[in-house]
């Protein structure tokens, strides 16, 4: 296969791939849930894919490509989709982590003792030889 249609397949697939965590994303902004199954199923069919696309790349060897013709710029393309899904994919993530967590532990905040009160207590803590630390003035 010409390694320009191997690359231009990819970039396809990665537009679809993109257009889908995007609309994922929609979904997520808001409907405050997670996503459908239908919207799942259609993540998953295009795994296979992927795995077919991946695997065609890798075949691909640097004597294939012309200098002559569009090849670098579908590999830059394809590299800056790709960045873009990640990027994408992250927020999804952290958007899908947010909306399946407890309220309370949305909501929990590690700090809430002052530092005053920290203080405090590790001036109550004994040292080494059971004396207590003398608070600071």
């Amino acid at each position: 296969m010409d390694p320009r249609e191997v690359i231009k397949n990819h970039l396809n697939l990665c537009n679809e791939v993109h257009a889908l965590l995007l609309e994922e994303n929609t979904w997520l902004k808001n409907e405050k849930q997670a996503p459908n199954s239908e919207l799942l199923e259609r993540k998953k069919t295009m795994l296979p894919q992927l795995e077919v696309s991946l695997e065609n790349l890798r075949k691909l060897k640097p004597e294939f490509f012309s200098p002559f013709d569009n090849s670098k710029q579908l590999v830059n393309d394809s590299h800056s989709k790709l960045l873009q899904i990640f990027y994408i994919d992250r927020e999804n993530e952290d958007l899908l982590l947010k909306l399946t967590q407890s309220t309370e532990r949305q909501t929990f905040n590690r700090f809430t003792t002052s530092p005053a009160e920290i203080d405090e207590i590790h001036n109550r803590m004994p040292y080494g030889d059971g004396e207590t630390q003398e608070p600071e003035a």
